[in-house]
């Protein structure tokens, strides 16, 4: 496993601390559900771009800052996200990432070329770093992200450790081919001939309803490589109406397979349709960035056979890091978290805290959004020269 040693691999059962939902059912403090909305605004992102970058503040503009990856990568950010922060304590930024949300241009237009060009994780960490300049961050933050969040927090840490305060991951995704793999691939090219085989381990094993329905929009011969056959159905904009229902319908399908993994009391059979221009917009993305390897390969270099998050764990070391995973996490396996720790801890990182709850992947779970709430009440105030200078 990378970043452990031969022999060198301790026993963390005493350091994984497991919730326990029977006594785990409020948040703390009966804390509001999101702290009071501040302002907003549009970044003109850095570079010859015609991205606009949405952002949106909470909580306290005196406040600890506190920035909030949102996951996908395309599902845009939330205002919900901003409801494990103390309003009295932090200063909250939530943004939509590249060609989502309220981001221009969008992902879901006919043509997403525009949205997808000049859309990278390093183009993303581009614009954190911008964003603390807009609004005046000039200190430490605390690094909060789920899912996709939590590849690119730890990827904008890589990249700018000296500017992180705490990292806080739900839902570990490192962005392996394995990863990617495990949940889009299964057993896809053998399910032609018999949609039971089971020749690798992968979400589809949990959800074998909601994994045919996913399958049924994809052809078998572009099985093989699932990732590769979404990107060929995405790879040109609709030119009549027929391409455009056929479009939609491999984009809900790919957002509907997610839904329908991602939390541990789910109807798989409970397919609805998502909102057609959030379910472009999310496929588009997330098929962009995973045919890609989510672009962590050496200088931001397309490789889906990537570790770069593991090659790079020391560069985290002086870091406190908080992980809260769901031992039933079927978009992202436990497995991500198990490996991130044992690097983390093997490269010299002596905070780091593990927690794993009964839940699945959403963060909406009670016990993991417990657990988050709690982390964030209980962190070590940061010292005033580690605070933002406000304008």
């Amino acid at each position: 496993m990378a970043g452990v040693r031969n022999g060198a691999i301790r026993s963390f059962v005493a350091d994984i601390i497991s919730v326990d939902a029977s006594i785990q059912t409020a948040a703390p403090n009966n804390q509001p559900a999101n702290p009071p909305f501040i302002r907003s605004g549009h970044l003109t992102a850095p570079g010859f771009s015609e991205h606009r970058i949405y952002w949106e503040e909470y909580g306290s503009l005196a406040g600890e800052p506190g920035i909030v990856m949102h996951g996908g990568p395309g599902a845009g950010g939330h205002s919900s996200s901003a409801r494990f922060f103390n309003p009295q304590r932090y200063r909250v930024v939530l943004f939509d990432q590249r060609g989502c949300g309220k981001s221009t241009p969008s992902a879901s237009d006919d043509d997403a070329t525009p949205a997808l060009t000049d859309n990278t994780t390093q183009h993303l960490i581009d614009d954190v770093s911008a964003l603390r300049h807009e609004l005046n961050i000039n200190g430490k933050m605390h690094v909060f992200g789920g899912s996709w969040g939590s590849t690119l927090a730890l990827a904008y840490a890589i990249a700018h450790p000296a500017t992180v305060q705490t990292l806080i991951l739900r839902g570990v995704f490192l962005c392996r081919r394995a990863d990617v793999d495990y949940f889009f691939q299964g057993n896809a090219a053998e399910f032609a001939a018999d949609p039971l085989a089971m020749p690798t381990p992968g979400a589809y094993l949990d959800f074998p309803t909601a994994w045919r329905h996913f399958l049924d929009v994809i052809p078998p011969e572009d099985r093989g490589d699932v990732v590769k056959g979404l990107a060929k159905a995405f790879s040109s904009p609709p030119r009549t109406d027929a391409e455009r229902e056929r479009l939609v319908k491999v984009a809900s399908a790919c957002v509907a397979w997610e839904g329908s993994a991602s939390r541990l009391n789910r109807d798989e059979n409970s397919h609805g349709q998502p909102n057609l221009r959030y379910a472009l917009t999310a496929a588009r993305i997330i098929v962009h960035y995973m045919t890609n390897g989510g672009f962590l390969g050496a200088s931001g270099a397309a490789n889906r056979d990537n570790n770069y998050i593991l090659d790079h764990i020391a560069r985290l070391k002086d870091i406190p890091v908080h992980v809260v995973h769901g031992r039933y996490d079927r978009v992202c396996h436990l497995y991500q978290a198990e490996t991130l720790v044992r690097a983390l801890r093997d490269a010299g990182n002596n905070a780091v805290n593990y927690f794993i709850t009964t839940a699945g992947h959403s963060s909406f779970e009670p016990e993991t959004d417990t657990r988050l709430r709690t982390i964030m009440n209980e962190l070590p105030p940061m010292t005033p020269p580690e605070t933002a200078s406000l304008q």
